[in-house]
């Protein structure tokens, strides 16, 4: 190929090459700064209530619980198909209806032992925190995304729960599954939350006594995004 013939060539070489930034450009740049612009901090407050739980093996029923929470969330990764946030929830109220119990003797195979025997219900007042939660939405460019979630911590309550017994605690843990939706406003400022979550609340063995409960629970939310 003769000079000329390699210099039109470069020279086309360089156009192609600018031609391809030039649409790299316009094609891709608002698709990043679109995940650059996204939101990267959540306050946000839910409300949570249980009109009752399953007993199962190791999992006392027949507790009503309900909860009020308030929430901060911070974005961790975002592509355009997940985000994954990083929660804590700080739940200054919490509710529970239990049974009473007192101390009784139970007649068995003839032979009169100690028991506790429940005499009503009673409400016992509580809070905690769950500092360990991990949020994983699907769709994020869309309006309505659903979530799964998970997280940890604890409750501290006037009284033992879920039994109020002896040899039961007042501090327990917590740990809990959640699925949902949400839904954004046009912006994606802010989101209503509509979701479930089962809620298990145990004293992890910490006591001769561990009457954990599992939690069937609905919960509504609502949260700004900046």
């Amino acid at each position: 190929m003769s000079a000329s013939g390699r210099l039109r060539l470069a020279r086309h070489f360089r156009l192609a090459v600018l031609i391809f930034a030039a649409s790299c450009s316009v094609l891709i740049a608002p698709l990043l700064c679109a995940q650059e612009s996204r939101p990267e901090n959540e306050f946000g407050a839910w409300g949570s209530y249980s009109a009752n739980s399953p007993g199962v093996w190791g999992s006392r029923g027949h507790v009503q619980f309900g909860a009020v929470a308030f929430r901060y969330g911070r974005l961790i990764d975002s592509t355009n198909n997940l985000t994954i946030e990083y929660t804590v929830d700080v739940e200054p109220v919490e509710i529970t209806r239990e049974n009473r119990y007192i101390p009784c003797e139970i007649l068995s195979g003839g032979v009169f032992t100690q028991s506790n025997c429940a005499i009503g219900k009673q409400v016992v007042y509580g809070g905690g925190l769950s500092p360990f939660g991990w949020k994983f939405n699907l769709r994020p460019e869309s309006r309505w995304q659903p979530f799964g979630a998970l997280s940890g911590g604890f409750v501290m309550s006037q009284k033992a729960i879920p039994w109020d017994i002896p040899g039961a605690t007042r501090f327990n843990f917590t740990f809990d599954f959640q699925v949902g939706v949400e839904r954004f406003n046009v912006a994606h400022t802010r989101a209503w939350t509509f979701g479930y979550k089962l809620q298990h609340i145990s004293n992890a063995f910490r006591s001769s006594i561990n009457p954990g409960v599992d939690l069937n629970m609905l919960f509504v939310g609502h949260s700004f995004f900046k």
